[in-house]
């Protein structure tokens, strides 16, 4: 769809957009009802952390309509799974197994326990995972914050991935060589300035760089950070000032992680991508996404970043 980029709404999604069109709602293509969604669900466990609520429990949706034959969601507060889970089935056409697991991200054994009970339920791992627990504090200058809510977000946001990927590959039956599909769910404010935000802004970027290092040591994984926009979720609307700028869907990080789960995605294996950019321009950049386009440039004009120094 176009928009008018001039338009205030985009004033968070402009400085990070890299196509010339700019989607905040599902494409057609991506729909969980087309042909390609359904294939790439087939047959697939997955699971989202984070999943009770927000853009998780959106995420979830978008499987369960696609087919997918696990659905487990991950989060702390169980009522809120047990909520979900009975919207999950309601939406479900196929024998899609749906079920939460409480899982506090920070503590090893929880997200150990969680991936012992998925394969417990279908007796193999699982295939796709969303790593998208995260949290984020009131802006406030690094010296107003507490540093116990200030490193919480540390802990949740980084130290959280790093437990669900750990956890997850060691559930495989060969944890130096694991297979399937790891997402990373971010956001464009690790890339962006803004005062307040030290802890959240910070944290995301090291998941981000986190996942390269994923990527780099386990080549046979699929791995991905990907931006979700902006959604109208209590973290996005009440821990911010980002409410007149949420017009994104939740359903449009499931949709593209159907894509990214699949061999259409092949091509950005490893790298950075957006639920408000265009699949088909980024196609014409085939070589260039490969070529590390969308990763991590430390200091650019350094050598060891693809510069020539001065």
């Amino acid at each position: 769809m176009s928009y008018d980029r001039s338009d205030q709404a985009l004033a968070y999604t402009v400085p990070f957009q890299l196509t010339k069109k700019i989607h905040r709602s599902v494409p057609d293509a991506l729909q969980p009802e087309t042909k390609e969604a359904q294939a790439a669900a087939q047959g697939k466990i997955v699971v989202i952390t984070g999943g009770g609520t927000g853009i998780g429990a959106a995420s979830a949706k978008v499987w369960v309509r696609a087919g997918a034959a696990g659905v487990v969601i991950a989060g702390r507060r169980q009522e809120k799974l047990d909520e979900t889970v009975c919207e999950l089935e309601k939406l479900k056409k196929t024998d899609t197994i749906i079920f939460g697991v409480s899982t506090d991200v920070k503590l090893e054994a929880s997200v150990d326990n969680l991936f012992k009970q998925v394969n417990k339920r279908f007796n193999r791992p699982a295939d796709v995972v969303f790593a998208n627990a995260g949290v984020v504090t009131d802006p406030k200058p690094l010296t107003e914050e507490t540093v116990e809510r200030w490193w919480n977000v540390y802990e949740i946001n980084v130290l959280g991935a790093h437990n669900t990927v750990r956890s997850w590959i060691n559930s495989q039956p060969d944890p130096s060589k694991p297979v399937g599909t790891i997402i990373n769910v971010n956001t464009g404010l690790a890339g962006f300035i803004a005062p307040g935000m030290s802890a959240y802004s910070t944290s995301k970027l090291a998941a981000h760089r986190y996942m390269e290092y994923v990527a780099a040591e386990f080549p046979s994984l699929r791995t991905f950070t990907l931006l979700p926009g902006i959604v109208a979720t209590d973290m996005a609307t009440e821990a911010t000032d980002f409410a007149p700028y949420a017009k994104d869907e939740g359903e449009q990080t499931g949709a593209l992680g159907l894509y990214l789960a699949s061999s259409r995605g092949d091509w950005l294996n490893g790298s950075l991508t957006s639920v408000n950019w265009d699949l088909e321009e980024m196609e014409a950049h085939k070589d260039k996404i490969a070529d590390g386009m969308l990763k991590i440039k430390w200091v650019p004009v350094l050598p060891c970043s693809g510069g020539e120094g001065i």
